[in-house]
């Protein structure tokens, strides 16, 4: 596995695997994860939020009701009884009435950690509460985090949150939607000391990706599942991009 170090420095594509294999997967679940980094994934991306009892836990919706047989907040159940529930009725770009296994629990942030650190970098993208960030910090740098994966973050009194709790802690920042590519937000992203930035895909130009080299960061695209189209985007500048497809793209990248 290469670190965050070498993956910002290196020559070619960076693949990320958006919410692990998530379209031949069950998304955001261990076997995604394992599923995507069999193929040669550089980075694994996942969600966190917080269960009732404070526990992080992998999941990007603000309610269980799509991924599994659950309903209501993760905030709403203690872990033990999210872990009751299967989390795999969503792939293929849809829900179906049958789980795709027989039983797939919600990961937590340490699951993750313990199980996928040193196999591939992480794109963790934060959804918590103060409480959970400080918990989602502790966790990151407990387990050696830094040069393995950054902390994905949309706001800057968030990403201030962070810097405060510890510097060791990498950030991408990601303001909003449409406006990740505008020069003045990648000069910010810049001087926060971001290394890895997520333009959007129908806002990105080689301008975009002239200024991320110009500034020293590496754009992930989010996101294309062509190959062809990832293709593209290397040819105009971009350092890398996010799939659902890993399986899909890794074969033209890797």
């Amino acid at each position: 596995m290469l670190t965050l170090s070498e993956l910002h420095a290196m020559d070619g594509m960076v693949l990320t695997s958006h919410r692990g294999a998530s379209f031949d997967d069950a998304e955001n679940t261990l076997a995604a994860f394992d599923h995507a980094i069999r193929c040669g994934t550089h980075f694994i991306e996942f969600d966190l939020r917080m269960s009732a009892d404070g526990i992080p836990v992998v999941l990007h919706d603000k309610t269980i009701d799509r991924t599994s047989n659950g309903t209501g907040s993760p905030e709403e159940h203690t872990l033990a009884d999210l872990k009751k529930l299967n989390f795999s009725y969503w792939h293929h770009a849809q829900r179906h009435e049958a789980p795709l296994y027989e039983h797939e629990e919600i990961p937590t942030f340490e699951e993750v950690l313990k199980k996928f650190r040193g196999k591939a970098c992480m794109n963790i993208q934060v959804y918590a509460d103060p409480a959970g960030l400080r918990e989602i910090c502790r966790l990151y740098l407990d387990h050696g985090m830094q040069d393995q994966g950054y902390l994905t973050i949309a706001s800057d009194e968030v990403a201030a949150q962070v810097r405060a709790y510890s510097k060791e802690i990498e950030i991408c920042l990601t303001p909003g939607w449409g406006d990740r590519s505008r020069p003045e937000n990648l000069r910010k992203c810049a001087d926060l000391g971001c290394r890895f930035v997520q333009p959007v895909l129908k806002t990105v130009s080689p301008e975009t990706f002239a200024l991320c080299r110009e500034l020293g960061l590496r754009a992930n695209v989010f996101c294309s599942d062509d190959p062809e189209q990832a293709k593209e985007l290397y040819k105009m500048g971009a350092g890398g991009v996010m799939t659902n497809r890993i399986p899909l793209l890794a074969p033209h990248f890797l």
